[in-house]
């Protein structure tokens, strides 16, 4: 009883409750539209940096929240007719959005033994609530003929001020110099709520991610 007791406590003295550290990604953003009308247009390079901070519930399990800095980028296209009364033409519609958030993620953590003695492979999921903090828009009509009738760009208020996804997570965790390591892999962040304030347009952003952090 007194062996394993002294065996539990000395596991405890070996292993921090918090950690905190920096992480950054690199990502590539969509948009998923549901409307007949409207099409995804290809995929845009965005990114992220934040804190980051382990809250640990046992050695291999913790809860992992912070805040992120997001850059999400994307478009999408429609049919359309000029707005001309005069002049009417048919064409098509190309928006390109870049939009940034502070998102501030709930998310559970689990690492699997130290294999080799050289890295940990971990698995995340849980929920980001992200909230808007700028938008920008380029917009273009371009004719059937091909020719370009409107090209505008600058700030944009069409989206709603909060954005909630789930997040899921995989990757490998590499220490580096005691209780510090690196953590990295893959982050496929899936918006499930429409994010336009047009509600004959539903369209949500999403992103897969590279990321990497530090902590401490």
């Amino acid at each position: 009883m007194l062996l394993c007791l002294m065996t539990a406590v000395n596991v405890q003295a070996q292993h921090k409750a918090f950690q905190f550290g920096f992480k950054g990604s690199a990502n590539v953003g969509w948009f998923k539209t549901d409307v007949d009308n409207y099409d995804n247009d290809g995929v845009q390079m965005g990114g992220s940096w934040g804190l980051v901070a382990d809250i640990f519930l046992m050695e291999n399990y913790s809860i992992t929240t912070g805040f992120d800095v997001l850059y999400i980028n994307g478009g999408m296209t429609a049919r359309s007719t000029s707005p001309d009364p005069w002049k009417p033409v048919e064409g098509k519609i190309y928006d390109k959005f870049k939009t940034k958030y502070i998102q501030l993620p709930l998310v559970l953590t689990m690492k699997t033994n130290t294999i080799k003695d050289k890295f940990r492979i971990y698995g995340q999921i849980g929920y980001g609530l992200g909230f808007l903090y700028g938008a920008k828009r380029e917009h273009k009509f371009i004719s059937d003929a091909g020719m370009t009738l409107q090209d505008s760009s600058g700030d944009y208020d069409g989206f709603t001020l909060s954005r909630s996804a789930v997040i899921f997570g995989l990757g490998v965790e590499i220490p580096l110099f005691k209780s510090t390591f690196l953590r990295t892999g893959f982050e496929f962040n899936n918006a499930f709520v429409d994010m336009v304030k047009d509600d004959l347009v539903k369209a949500r952003s999403n992103f897969v991610s590279f990321q990497a952090a530090v902590l401490f």
